[in-house]
């Protein structure tokens, strides 16, 4: 149980540090969708942006958090046909 405690403890730390490392901005988008729960077109009206620019956001925070968390996730993944990446 103390192990659980202790892992959760880190990912917590791993989250704040990914979350604080994001510009005011994305900050603001990924708090408002995933700790306050509101939904991407109510995101993009309050803050005065489009709403496919709200998503685009989201999305290259959540990239950019996820490389902060494992930043050796990149050259975990497996090159596909035509140079794309998996």
């Amino acid at each position: 149980m103390v192990g659980d405690f202790t892992s959760a403890m880190v990912d917590r730390d791993a989250l704040d540090e990914a979350l604080r490392r994001l510009d005011a901005e994305n900050r603001a988008i990924v708090v408002m969708h995933y700790y306050l729960g509101m939904p991407m077109p109510e995101i993009a009206r309050s803050l005065g942006i489009p709403l496919g620019t709200a998503k685009s956001r989201l999305h290259r925070s959540i990239q950019a958090m996820r490389l902060t968390i494992a930043p050796d996730e990149r050259s975990a993944q497996s090159p596909i046909l035509g140079g794309q990446l998996a």
